[in-house]
């Protein structure tokens, strides 16, 4: 484990290797299937909270151009996924917190969670199950009408929640 940075948030080394980007079922987007190799890199335990976001615009006086009211209809707490931020707003909460945003490889390969050849982080399955993730509404173990709070759901083979 990383010590944890400016942010707080606790990390975990992602083991170098390679692995098949892409998915033949995915549609044009995440086609043609191509092998990756990727060096060990660190990636955030959780996503970034709406509480960590704030902490970061009031220590660092970053201007957020998003609704607060918005985010809050989504994720009510705290202790919830920070969602309406654009690219930019995600790099500056970065660069804050002495990190980098993965590559998109990065994070493909960290949401595999170690599995070859896998779709999700529990294998197979075609549908993603209301207990694996948050999802399409309430039912099994998301119970929330829009984002579950962080950490809700199991992690995967890396200790990584909420990948799915």
């Amino acid at each position: 484990m990383k010590p944890r940075l400016k942010d707080g948030k606790e990390m975990v080394l992602i083991p170098a290797g390679s692995f098949e980007m892409g998915d033949h079922l995915g549609g044009l987007s995440n086609a043609p299937v191509h092998r990756v190799q990727l060096d060990a890199f660190y990636m955030d335990v959780h996503e970034v909270t709406v509480g960590q976001f704030r902490e970061f615009v009031n220590q660092s006086g970053y201007s957020y151009g998003g609704n607060w009211d918005s985010v809050g209809k989504y994720s009510p707490g705290d202790g919830y996924p920070m969602v309406y931020v654009t690219w930019p707003d995600a790099v500056a909460y970065a660069k804050w917190a002495g990190k980098r945003l993965p590559t998109e490889a990065e994070w493909e390969y960290a949401a595999r969670g170690g599995l070859v050849g896998k779709r999700y982080p529990w294998g197979d399955d075609e549908k993603i199950a209301r207990d694996n993730a948050n999802y399409e509404g309430i039912d099994g173990k998301d119970k929330w009408k829009y984002c579950a709070p962080a950490g809700n759901f199991e992690t995967n083979g890396y200790g990584l929640y909420d990948m799915a």
